[in-house]
């Protein structure tokens, strides 16, 4: 299903492209702004640098991931690069697992950079600091996918990033929104939307529990274990205490991923060249 020749195609490609490497470019100077950021606070100076830098640097690695992933695709549209892998021995399933594939490999590459710049910004505790880069290269896979999948689906690259971006963005704020409809609804129409928000959180990735900054200081333990608003998603919070940390990362990013995978591939079968 994966085809090797096509994923180091598109690993080529990404070390070609200026976009990645201004992306790593951007990471080191992230980690040193934390660093003269870190410098001017009062007290506390380096968790101020690792909590401001892990932060900052995670948004900046989900935006490039997702700008190199949609303007790539519809690049390879455009030129009929699509048209022409397709002509080879390689059917539609090959080309899109093989991309899907390439795509996580840069994601945990970024992941990778990120989690050593933020060790080097601090002493970060070693368990939080491994379970938040491993959040960190799920979450980035995870979009990833979704770039892909929007890329395929749309036609315009800056549209199919603005809706990754998107679909980010809620994941990041699931949790909140979540929290708001628990409370009771003083209308009808509340309750009609409280219970779409519900049906909502069961297709959106619950990011809100992932790469919290708290770990990187207290260790995942320490600080209490993953925080989250009080009835904001039982289904999440009964998997998170059943698997642990690790586990609920690796299951939710597997389900995500292969959901948006399916979606792309029913798509991409159905289209006609």
């Amino acid at each position: 299903m994966i085809s090797r020749p096509l994923v180091k195609f598109v690993l080529t490609a990404a070390l070609r492209d200026k976009l990645m490497i201004t992306l790593l470019t951007m990471i080191v100077a992230g980690g040193a702004l934390a660093v003269f950021l870190g410098g001017a606070a009062i007290t506390e100076k380096e968790s101020f640098a690792l909590v401001f830098g892990a932060a900052g640097l995670r948004f900046l690695s989900v935006i490039g991931i997702v700008l190199f992933c949609c303007f790539y695709v519809r690049r390879c549209f455009e030129t009929k690069e699509v048209e022409f892998l397709l002509s080879r021995p390689i059917s539609r399933l090959n080309f899109l697992f093989s991309h899907a594939a390439a795509f996580m490999v840069l994601s945990l590459l970024v992941a990778l950079v990120v989690s050593g710049v933020v060790f080097l910004l601090g002493k970060p505790n070693p368990g939080g600091l491994v379970a938040w880069g491993i959040s960190i290269g799920v979450e980035n896979m995870v979009m990833s996918v979704a770039a892909l999948f929007f890329s395929m689906v749309l036609s315009s690259a800056a549209g199919s990033a603005l809706a990754t971006l998107g679909l980010y963005a809620l994941s990041r704020l699931i949790g909140t929104l979540l929290g708001i409809a628990s409370l009771p609804p003083e209308k009808t129409v509340y309750a009609v939307l409280n219970n779409v928000m519900d049906l909502v959180s069961v297709v959106v990735p619950r990011l809100d529990m992932m790469g919290q900054t708290s770990w990187l200081v207290y260790g995942v333990e320490g600080s209490g274990g993953v925080g989250y608003l009080e009835r904001s998603g039982a289904y999440a919070h009964a998997m998170m205490a059943h698997l642990g940390v690790v586990g609920f990362l690796s299951l939710q990013g597997a389900l995500f991923m292969a959901l948006l995978l399916a979606a792309a591939a029913f798509d991409f079968l159905r289209r006609q060249f």
